[in-house]
């Protein structure tokens, strides 16, 4: 058996000792079987490169075992954990993960979702740009799982997040009870859909603590580098006369950003201006001076959202969640000192 291409799963079981039945329960990590028996057929696997055939598989039992990702930026150290996450979990279940990387861009995520349906992807799970997601993505009525954002949809689709809102709420809280009074809120230029909820948070700890936040406490960026942005608008802003001694950010470039502007008007971090970030990326830790930051699990929502889309592949729907949120926690170092 020196030619690897004629080697079948009949072989396999041969060489193994056991049925074709239990080499297949191995391969798919399936059904009842010793450690000594799955040894032994790994072994011959192994030994004699035998690949199974995917493609004939799907076409007999209507799944490719392939599931699709669909994500804004893979660059994004968060993005990138998610997905890392999601392709262990799909690994260890015999699946193949299509990451797919939209820029953020509507269009080129459409059209990942008519690739996938094409590739016949058994499930999706989608970190969203788009404001509405419309029925119609799919073709074969494909699971869909939405991750850590939330478009309009009429389809019902489950969804796995995080408690942003809480977490900037608990941000703007820390630096209203280290003393600061006028506090600026620096949103991203995504579709406000992305952000409310965290905007939403920063409205609600102010009214809370009697200092009501207005449209001239919140920097909308425009579309570009939300760090060179970030220092662009909040120079211009204290140039203009507003007070500031605490900024909330929705991204950790963002706060850098606003620490580089502030540095600019030989403003101090954090004895003139406490800063808050959002992510808890590499840059926050390595920054002068360090962030403080609303750290998201990247890897347990990645798990949740897999495991959630495994479940709806199996037909498991009954009892499962609509809404999966994820506590945050805030991550405070030199930035917000006292």
């Amino acid at each position: 058996m020196n030619n690897k291409k004629s080697v079948s799963i009949i072989d396999i079981a041969k060489l193994a000792g056991v049925s074709t039945a239990t080499v297949s329960h191995v391969i798919n990590k399936t059904g009842r079987y010793s450690k000594e028996t799955e040894e032994k057929v790994k072994e011959a696997i192994e030994r004699y490169g035998y690949v199974s055939n995917n493609a004939a598989r799907s076409l007999k039992s209507s799944s490719s075992h392939t599931v699709g990702l669909i994500l804004p930026n893979i660059n994004n150290d968060f993005f990138s954990s998610i997905a890392v996450s999601i392709e262990q979990y799909f690994d260890e279940n015999n699946y193949a993960l299509f990451i797919c990387n939209t820029d953020n861009d509507p269009q080129k995520e459409r059209r990942y979702f008519h690739r996938l349906d094409s590739m016949r992807a058994d499930g999706i799970i989608v970190i969203s740009c788009q404001n509405m997601l419309e029925s119609g993505l799919s073709t074969r009525n494909v699971p869909i799982v939405l991750l850590d954002r939330t478009p309009i949809n009429n389809m019902d689709l489950p969804i796995v997040a995080s408690d942003a809102r809480k977490g900037i709420y608990d941000a703007t809280e820390t630096l209203i009870k280290k003393g600061c009074q006028n506090i600026i809120f620096i949103s991203s230029y995504l579709a406000t859909y992305v952000v409310s909820n965290r905007k939403d948070g920063y409205v609600e700890a102010m009214n809370r603590y009697g200092f009501p936040a207005s449209r001239q406490h919140i920097i909308q960026l425009d579309k570009g580098s939300s760090l060179i942005n970030a220092e662009t608008s909040i120079v211009d802003y204290i140039k203009k006369g507003n007070k500031v001694d605490g900024i909330i950010c929705t991204s950790d470039n963002q706060a850098i950003g606003a620490m580089a502007g502030l540095k600019r008007l030989d403003l101090k971090v954090p004895e003139d201006v406490k800063v808050f970030g959002f992510d808890n990326q590499l840059q926050s830790r390595i920054c002068t001076p360090t962030l403080s930051t609303i750290e998201r699990d990247p890897t347990a929502l990645g798990k949740r959202s897999a495991e959630l889309l495994m479940s709806l592949i199996r037909n498991k729907k009954e009892d499962l969640p609509s809404r999966t949120i994820l506590n945050c926690r805030l991550i405070e170092r030199h930035s917000t000192a006292n």
